[in-house]
């Protein structure tokens, strides 16, 4: 868990030993294999997870066509945030696209480390932060630019995507047809 002590000094979220020993104790250490499913729409979601290897998607089905609503990679969050933190079901299914490793809070711990240590509430909100700047950064993409904007940038921005995760799943993200995805990628090449 060494590489989470250090995500979290990063950030400059300060943790004494007594702190850090207690917060050890709470993570489970679990492995997925590639197109396991973490998690099943309807399902609560029960763990805050932060990623140590591995790559997964959050994703729902509409009309017979999955439509990818998230990527998690390395040092991320995965969770299907709404479900846990407002204990319903969840609207999406959470699939590993690789092998993965994953450290795993579970949501009455979590909550008792909110009540029990500052830091704790100070990791909280760090993560909402972070989850809510992706979400709105998202919103704002699919809102001000074209497909082929909004593939381009991933390209820059997330060059990981294109070695770990299936052309479809990254149209589907995108908001476009594969086919469509086929059809930039020939213009731009």
């Amino acid at each position: 868990m060494e590489f989470i002590k250090q995500f979290l000094l990063s950030k400059n979220i300060p943790l004494d030993e007594k702190q850090w020993k207690e917060f050890t104790k709470m993570n489970i250490r679990t492995e997925y294999k590639k197109k396991d499913l973490i998690l099943k729409v309807g399902e609560v979601e029960n763990y805050l997870s932060f990623v140590e290897t591995g790559a997964a998607r959050l994703f729902f089905i509409k009309e017979n066509k999955e439509l990818t609503i998230r990527f998690v990679f390395n040092y991320q969050y995965l969770t299907a945030y709404d479900s846990l933190t407002q204990r319903t079901p969840s609207r999406c299914n959470v699939e590993a696209l690789t092998d993965m490793v994953v450290w795993r809070v579970h949501y009455d711990d979590l909550q008792e480390l909110y009540r029990s240590h500052t830091v704790g509430n100070l990791i909280g909100r760090l993560t909402v932060e972070r989850l809510y700047v992706e979400k709105l950064d998202r919103e704002f993409s699919f809102l001000s630019e074209s497909a082929e904007e909004r593939y381009l940038k991933m390209m820059k921005e997330q060059p990981e995507l294109f070695q770990q995760i299936p052309l479809k799943h990254i149209a589907s993200y995108i908001g476009i047809t594969p086919q469509a995805l086929s059809r930039i990628r020939r213009r731009i090449s």
